[in-house]
């Protein structure tokens, strides 16, 4: 282990500190995904550890979704818990977000992409923190918090916006 890996494995147990890496963001959207990361793994009580967030092509994502979940088609995020046991507020994964999707889902709900994409990265921190969307009243409440999350942010509720316009230009309330 190298003196700069072992001051980064100090730095994570000596107090709340939580490293999140971003790559192939559009650009000017590199910190609002940061923020939406941050705040929605904190909202799932995860303030310490690290996420990589790799924003992906559809012919990269239908890839990965074939290889990790057996199924030859796009999707909007995979999570991956990179968690060798579980750690209360620790989080140690990586989620691969698809662009394209976001674009062709937005357009199809006339909203911005941008909005759409930022839901897709707090959905797969959420599941990183342990919320699944498997039944109904468990999907209900994880889309119900990703719209809380993101109208801190002030995105305003993606998910549940039904096809009506987002707001195009979000207004950073969140002072994070």
């Amino acid at each position: 282990m190298t003196q700069r890996q072992e001051q980064a494995d100090q730095d994570l147990t000596s107090g709340p500190r939580l490293r999140i890496t971003i790559t192939g963001c559009p650009q000017g959207m590199e910190n609002a995904v940061q923020k939406a990361a941050r705040h929605a793994l904190e909202t799932g009580g995860h303030d310490r550890g690290e996420l990589e967030v790799a924003i992906v092509s559809a012919q990269q994502m239908r890839r990965q979704h074939a290889e990790w979940m057996g199924e030859d088609s796009t999707t909007d995020v995979l999570s991956f818990d990179l968690r060798e046991q579980a750690e209360a507020r620790r989080v140690d994964g990586q989620l691969l977000v698809c662009k394209s999707v976001a674009r062709r889902r937005a357009r199809s709900r006339k909203t911005d992409w941008r909005g759409e994409l930022l839901l897709y990265v707090v959905h797969g921190c959420l599941h990183l923190c342990g919320l699944d969307d498997g039944d109904q009243a468990s999907s209900e409440n994880m889309h119900r918090l990703e719209d809380e999350i993101l109208r801190d942010l002030g995105w305003g509720p993606v998910f549940s916006s039904g096809g009506q316009s987002a707001k195009t230009e979000p207004t950073d309330r969140s002072g994070k």
